[in-house]
């Protein structure tokens, strides 16, 4: 490599490093006050960079709000109807998804509370409609020909939901006894649902 390719090669280097720190830093200001709670000079601040650095690099707070966003969607790889066998049994389909849903949860505790302070943010509501629409694949696909029946894709999606999830280790489970039971109750629903009912109408 030339002096001239090898300067430009770690020049293109410390510009990534500082757009991520800046994104990184945007990320934590959305999970402590909104997006639209945030400011470009919050962000400079915690990024330990110039003002006019985050305004060199995302002019608008909304430029940087969908440049976090999908930075963290790229980090966070959640599953997709692809990730699922079809004709793997449904047991091991849940399993698939299960686990992949909450390493996805394990690992973006700042995405969450962004969201939830975010939800009706135009970048926000952009990237949650994109994100239930592969999960809802995802879940169709791993449920298969039973998606079909009455309420199972609502309590499905229930019991692998961030929040079920969270009040299991809360109570003392571990990551992989969370998974294990959460695939244990959608399967076990699955099986009352088929029974006739102990209180006909």
């Amino acid at each position: 490599m030339s002096p001239r390719a090898y300067r430009m090669t770690r020049r293109a280097d410390a510009v990534d490093r500082t757009r991520q720190r800046i994104l990184e830093a945007a990320l934590v200001e959305y999970a402590e006050s909104g997006i639209a709670g945030t400011s470009m000079q919050a962000v400079a601040r915690r990024a330990d960079v110039a003002s006019g650095t985050v305004l060199y690099h995302y002019p608008t707070p909304d430029d940087l709000a969908d440049a976090v966003l999908q930075n963290s969607v790229r980090m966070m790889a959640p599953p997709t109807a692809d990730d699922i066998d079809p004709a793997a049994p449904l047991a091991d389909r849940i399993l698939t998804l299960t686990s992949e849903l909450f390493r996805v949860y394990r690992n973006t505790d700042l995405e969450y509370r962004a969201w939830l302070k975010s939800r009706e943010h135009p970048a926000m509501k952009h990237w949650e409609q994109w994100y239930y629409q592969i999960y809802g694949e995802a879940l169709s696909k791993a449920l298969g020909d039973r998606a079909a029946e009455p309420g199972a894709l609502q309590i499905a999606s229930a019991l692998v939901d961030p929040g079920f999830r969270a009040g299991l280790l809360m109570r003392g489970f571990t990551e992989e006894q969370a998974i294990e039971q959460t695939v244990r109750l959608v399967i076990a629903w699955f099986g009352a649902a088929q029974e006739p009912s102990a209180h006909p109408a």
